[in-house]
């Protein structure tokens, strides 16, 4: 089977992650391993075919990269690769660079269980209000919460993982980014209260709500999804995007 057949999946295969984590217990425990198996023969195992030259690519001045038509991932669509050396799928004329690094930024923190680097990521605020919620309502703060997100994605590749691929793309739950943003500050708001969603809307100076898919690679080098088809939030500050959760 083609390799194009396996990473198809990046486009529509299911995978269990949630982005708004931060709230739930902790032992939700890692994916089972009839599960693991079972996102295995989704994607496909490494075949020695894919060490044969690739066709060759068309490479725009501005760092696009086009397959071509004959490789196996023409379908996947064009990409440009990251200084971390990730491929970005995205429309340039959608979605700023910033935005799709910003998203990238916070999927490393993940892979490198950099809390840090996550808290970079996320919109000020919102680490005060939800350390304050899980201290409350868990007894746990919110460098317990990012750990044990990570537990949950490395139990979901077996253990240690490097990003391989990132795609965003316009949601499919609302008709615009405007409603979906809505909806997702109005459930922060239900959490957190003191008018949460208004006072980030007077902050920040835009909203964008978008679908994403992320596909990585185990430490066995074999391709696999990561988070497939959920949608997230990005407010953007002073030039910079911040997430939540």
């Amino acid at each position: 089977m083609k390799k194009i057949q396996r990473i198809a999946a990046f486009l529509t295969a299911a995978a269990c992650f949630q982005v708004f984590t931060a709230c739930s217990k902790k032992d939700s425990g890692s994916e089972s391993s009839e599960a693991k198996k079972k996102t295995q023969t989704i994607i496909g195992m490494k075949e020695d075919s894919e060490t044969e030259t690739a066709p060759p690519a068309d490479v725009s001045e501005d760092g696009w990269i086009t397959p071509a038509e004959d490789s196996e991932e023409y379908e996947l669509g064009r990409y440009r690769i990251s200084d971390q050396g990730i491929k970005l799928y995205y429309d340039e004329e959608e979605y700023p660079e910033e935005l799709i690094l910003a998203l990238e930024k916070y999927f490393k923190s993940f892979e490198e269980k950099d809390y840090a680097s996550y808290c970079e990521c996320i919109y000020p605020s919102y680490i005060d209000k939800m350390e304050e919620f899980l201290q409350k309502d868990y007894g746990y703060g919110l460098n317990e919460s990012f750990d044990g997100q990570c537990e949950n994605l490395s139990g979901n590749m077996g253990g240690s993982f490097e990003i391989t691929r990132i795609k965003a793309e316009k949601s499919e739950e609302f008709e615009t980014e405007e409603a979906g943003a809505d909806s997702y500050l109005e459930m922060l708001d239900e959490t957190f209260g003191d008018g949460y969603d208004e006072s980030v809307k007077g902050e920040c100076d835009d909203m964008r709500y978008l679908r994403f898919y992320v596909m990585a690679k185990d430490s066995d080098g074999v391709e696999s999804m990561l988070v497939s088809g959920f949608d997230i939030l990005f407010a953007e500050k002073d030039g910079k995007y911040y997430t939540f959760g």
